[in-house]
């Protein structure tokens, strides 16, 4: 066999892994596909299901997942061809609006999905365009849920002067959108998580009052972690959070990243 056939070939098998072959067709597998649409803030999570009790899970991150949008659906709803799948689903916001979902594999286990709006004449309205990777486990959403969700009332009970308070947004980490987290606690240990796409690890560095210096609105932090985000480098806003993340070791730049958080708002329910 050629050098040509087998690159080829180690090009397409991945793509088996995310769709099946059945005959002329392609078939989704069960199993969890998450990823970021970053101009909207949410968080996006597709469960294909053995029973075929499906979902789309539209997970708003600026409220830290305290209220999401689950849309169901059946294996009726998903059509395929030799090249991509489509599934139809009824917009969770505006009623007389349908979306769908066109998903075509893109590398190892993930898609590039389009996903387009149309009303009750299926006249175009919008688009917006993402990435899904496959989720080892369970979502990353229920993950945050999951560390977050006990100590919620604590979290939007912390002092919301300056930059003290929950925040949580989007880490860009080598041109990869990404989860993150700051716990800014006024007299005790503070911490920055990262939730990694794909798994359920989190990633965790801390820092103390006494490691916050501020030179002209700007906040350098030095954290505990020896090699992931020990330093952070804070512009002061009392409605976001930007700045920038370095894993230095040894004098050694090893990963740089920016973010941008929003103060988390325990909603009120009337």
């Amino acid at each position: 066999m050629t050098f040509k056939k087998l690159l080829t070939l180690s090009l397409f098998l991945p793509l088996l892994c995310t769709f099946h072959a059945y005959g002329t067709q392609l078939q989704l597998k069960p199993g969890i596909w998450q990823g970021i649409y970053k101009d909207h803030f949410e968080y996006n999570v597709l469960e294909i299901k053995e029973n075929g009790e499906h979902r789309l899970i539209i997970a708003s991150i600026a409220n830290a997942f305290y209220r999401n949008k689950s849309i169901a659906f059946s294996n009726n709803d998903i059509k395929c061809s030799r090249i991509n799948c489509t599934i139809k689903l009824v917009s969770p916001n505006k009623e007389h609006l349908q979306f769908t979902l066109i998903l075509s594999p893109f590398l190892d286990n993930s898609f590039e999905v389009l996903e387009i709006y149309s009303n009750a004449d299926d006249n175009f309205v919008m688009s917006k365009t993402y990435r899904l990777e496959e989720q080892k486990g369970q979502s990353t959403v229920r993950t945050f849920i999951g560390k977050y969700r006990s100590k919620i009332d604590e979290l939007a009970a912390i002092e919301k002067t300056g930059l003290h308070g929950f925040w949580v947004g989007l880490l860009n980490l080598d041109g990869k959108q990404e989860l993150a987290s700051i716990e800014f606690h006024p007299n005790k240990k503070s911490y920055f998580n990262y939730f990694t796409n794909g798994t359920n690890d989190i990633i965790s560095t801390s820092f103390m009052p006494q490691d916050i210096q501020e030179k002209e609105r700007i906040l350098e932090i030095t954290t505990s972690h020896p090699l992931f985000a020990n330093k952070l480098i804070i512009h002061k806003d009392n409605r976001e959070l930007k700045g920038y993340m370095y894993s230095n070791h040894k004098g050694t730049t090893l990963q740089t990243g920016s973010f941008k958080l929003y103060r988390f708002e325990r909603p009120e329910y009337p």
